[in-house]
């Protein structure tokens, strides 16, 4: 465990070296704001906004970063000549991409539920079943390319899909928040088990199958090719 928060500390050290993510927690919220009091978009749409289409994409990022700096340094190739369980190590670089998103996200998300009430914190809720999904195919397009490189094409694909795809997806859209009824939902205004919400449900549930399976096969890619 303590080594766990020593090389947690270093990879969070490593990550605010970088003056884009100091500008990236600066410069959303206020965007957000400015946005939202243009009148151009509602609470529900700047969620959508936000927690759907940016931090999605901020996610695909944040991941690719924290596998390079041991795969594509090819210190992993070092790493796994060790007594080491493949796994931990595939389950800890995620852990720690998780945690630098999650941080962030917090950061920018206190100063807009602040100002524009607790349905922003709703949003980010309602949305983590996606970034599960499009975690698990990061990590995956990581194992098979074998480079960082994958995980991040994998994820832009994915993003892409998402956020241009909405027509064929259909009931799978990723992108839900702008809608009337799903704002319902989320706001607790309907109930997520009635019957017209039902495809909501399977909607969530959906993604985060995919993100597990997507995980487990990356974990299976990745005990293969170091066996």
């Amino acid at each position: 465990m303590r080594g766990f928060l020593i090389r947690l500390r270093l990879f969070l050290k490593l990550w605010c070296t970088f003056i884009y993510s100091l500008l990236t927690i600066v410069l959303i919220p206020i965007i957000g704001i400015i946005i939202y009091n243009s009148g151009t978009y509602t609470i529900d749409d700047l969620s959508s906004l936000i927690y759907e289409n940016i931090a999605t994409i901020w996610f695909v990022f944040i991941i690719q970063w924290c596998f390079s700096v041991d795969l594509d340094s090819k210190f992993y190739n070092q790493l796994i000549t060790y007594p080491v369980s493949r796994w931990r190590f595939l389950l800890e670089r995620t852990l720690f991409s998780i945690i630098i998103f999650v941080v962030l996200v917090v950061i920018i998300t206190l100063p807009l539920g602040f100002i524009l009430g607790n349905f922003v914190w709703k949003g980010f809720v309602f949305s983590i079943p996606v970034y599960l999904a499009i975690g698990g195919i990061v990590i995956l397009g990581t194992m098979i390319g074998n480079h960082s490189l994958g995980g991040l094409i994998a994820g832009i694909l994915f993003w892409m899909t998402i956020l241009f795809g909405g027509a064929l997806l259909r009931e799978l859209n990723a992108i839900l928040l702008k809608y009337g009824s799903v704002e319902r939902v989320v706001s607790g205004e309907s109930g997520l088990f009635l019957a017209e919400n039902r495809w909501i449900l399977f909607n969530r549930l959906f993604y985060i199958g995919l993100g597990v399976i997507c995980t487990i096969g990356a974990i299976l890619k990745n005990n293969r090719k170091s066996a």
